[in-house]
């Protein structure tokens, strides 16, 4: 979490990386997906929501991409618009499906990793997804990585030069006549 102080003189500090910031730093900060919270120094009041506003409207007067009208809608109608507007897009996103997508992508990784047992994996899984134990995946098989494609070539290099040594030696044996005992008859 990016903690930012806010203080009196209107000064914001990144107290994570002990250095002032602007609201430009901020807009970068997330942009970048980092959490971000503003506390105001004097009262310890957690004032994110009203910093993002001053970035986001910022942005909006270097010809940012939100419209004034849609922003002076969005004031007017008050904060349950907004909580309705946010349920809605949540909704259309697939919200619960990306949770429990990422849930159970982290769940494979901890068990991949060995962090997970096999019945740790299967008692948080029903917990967290509600999931049937028989439905749980087995797990993925291994991929081979480079050193493991770096031997299979090695290996299928050799086999192609003894192919070749050998269909040599074929040739030149049924050249030589029908004592041959590589020869087909």
């Amino acid at each position: 979490m990016q903690t930012i102080k806010k203080y009196a003189n209107r000064k914001l500090y990144h107290t994570n990386r002990k250095q002032y910031i602007t609201l430009d730093g901020i807009a970068a900060l997330i942009q970048a997906g980092e959490p971000v919270q503003v506390i105001d120094n004097e009262s310890g009041a957690d004032i994110t929501a009203t910093i993002l506003a001053q970035v986001v409207a910022q942005a909006r007067g270097r010809g940012g991409r939100l419209p004034t009208q849609m922003l002076t809608d969005l004031i007017q109608a008050g904060g349950e618009t907004i909580v309705g507007m946010r349920r809605s897009i949540w909704d259309k996103l697939g919200g619960p499906a990306l949770v429990d997508t990422e849930i159970e992508r982290r769940l494979d990784r901890l068990r991949e990793e060995g962090a997970l047992s096999d019945a740790e994996f299967v008692r948080l899984r029903m917990l967290l997804l509600r999931a049937e134990p028989e439905a749980v995946r087995p797990p993925l098989p291994e991929v081979p990585n480079r050193g493991d494609l770096a031997r299979l070539n090695a290996q299928v290099d050799a086999l192609t030069a003894v192919v070749e040594q050998l269909l040599a030696e074929r040739i030149s044996a049924s050249a030589q006549g029908p004592e041959n005992p590589l020869r087909p008859d």
